[in-house]
């Protein structure tokens, strides 16, 4: 792997006399440094001339970046295997940026339909203007922004359901996100409101 690596920079220093690339050295104390390494002929038209290489240490760009993968990947799988409906909205454009299977059973649209596109592409006018109203008083407001929605039933189940939303700001200052979570509440407010009936029949 090593040879061919080193063929390629040779081969891209006989074409242009220059190569570019990242590489991982050993410390003298044994430890790995990330760097930018950067190799040109001193005279490109003499491939005997030698080089000038340069290195410039880039150890904790390249550790966040790894730290930002792995939370991303961690994140993926909190959203995956909670009991909750879960997505990621771009605060820009509304676009859905990820999501799991619960919040497309949400949404009543399969996950494919919704990843990448705003509301108004995958939604009814009704719909699609309700949520992308909550989603910019969640962007402008400090709190969580709280609905509750009355979703309709499916052929498998056609009874409709009453659902939790919660929508908050996430992301940075620059790239900001809303995470829009939901639990179905239904048996919840059955319960609840058997309880008023209840209480009701008593008093009468």
């Amino acid at each position: 792997a090593y040879s061919r690596q080193w063929s390629l920079e040779d081969s891209q220093l006989q074409r242009e006399g220059r190569w570019h690339g990242e590489r991982r050295l050993k410390r003298s104390d044994g430890s790995l440094i990330w760097v930018q390494v950067t190799k040109r002929r001193v005279d490109a038209k003499d491939a005997s001339a030698g080089l000038i290489c340069s290195y410039v240490d880039i150890d904790e760009r390249r550790q966040a970046e790894i730290h930002i993968a792995q939370a991303q990947s961690s994140l993926q799988r909190i959203i995956d295997t909670a009991p909750l409906a879960i997505a990621l909205f771009d605060a820009h454009t509304g676009q859905v940026l990820r999501l799991n299977a619960m919040a497309g059973q949400y949404f009543g649209r399969p996950m494919d339909a919704l990843v990448g596109c705003p509301p108004e592409a995958w939604a009814e006018a009704n719909e699609a203007e309700s949520l992308r109203r909550d989603l910019t008083l969640a962007m402008s407001g400090t709190d969580v922004l709280r609905r509750e929605h009355q979703r309709p039933g499916t052929e498998a189940d056609p009874a409709p359901s009453t659902w939790d939303v919660r929508i908050v700001t996430t992301g940075s200052v620059d790239e900001p996100q809303l995470l829009l979570v939901a639990s179905d509440v239904t048996e919840h407010r059955a319960a609840e409101q058997a309880r008023f009936d209840a209480a009701v029949s008593q008093r009468e």
